[in-house]
């Protein structure tokens, strides 16, 4: 039984450094022409699909950001679910090309943007996941009528001037333990927790 929209909404910000926001990458190459796409791809799978187990997919959003300049924003489809990775990819090519599926936002932001918009606490709560933050169990998490977003580096983890926003704005690091995840296995863990923490 979904969790009531009364519960936070719970929002996943995925940095893309190095993917181009074109959409110019080969649907059937996607590590590769696409520069790791594929993990934007998994990460929405995660969310949207086999992640939850009764949190409300209302209470769910992910974040993309392209090289620091192009951002979309992803509900879940009102119809059915892009089959695949090659299928999440081929909606993101469209709506990178401008003509985004109704499920997606495209809007021209940067990091720095979105960390300010996020990062009002108490009532929306910014939080970056790296394997030198503090335990998740250290954090007083609010569950209700906040909104708990969530960072994610690429691949490689969090290039230099991601660093230095962390720091310019004091954000809080948050371990999921000391083991490496995948980020979508990061977005699956996440959405688990905030299930446990609602009875």
């Amino acid at each position: 039984m979904p969790v009531e929209s009364k519960s936070t909404l719970l929002r996943f910000i995925q940095l893309l450094p190095e993917i181009p926001p074109t959409g110019d990458f080969l649907l059937k190459d996607l590590p590769g022409t696409g520069n790791r796409i594929d993990v934007l791809c998994r990460d929405l799978a995660a969310c949207f699909d086999w992640g939850p187990t009764k949190w409300s997919y209302s209470q769910l959003e992910l974040v993309a950001i392209f090289s620091n300049e192009v951002i979309l924003t992803f509900n879940k489809p009102s119809n059915d679910l892009p089959l695949g990775e090659m299928g999440w990819a081929k909606d993101i090519k469209e709506a990178l090309q401008g003509k985004p599926p109704d499920y997606i936002k495209i809007s021209k932001n940067s990091l720095e943007t979105i960390i300010k918009r996020f990062n009002k606490p108490p009532n929306s709560q910014l939080w970056i996941l790296h394997e030198e933050g503090k335990p998740f169990s250290d954090y007083k998490i609010q569950v209700f009528k906040t909104q708990n977003s969530f960072m994610l580096g690429d691949y490689r983890g969090f290039d230099s001037q991601t660093e230095e926003l962390i720091s310019k704005y004091d954000l809080r690091r948050m371990s999921l333990g000391k083991i490496s995840y995948l980020s979508s296995h990061c977005v699956v863990s996440i959405i688990s927790k905030f299930e446990r923490m609602v009875k």
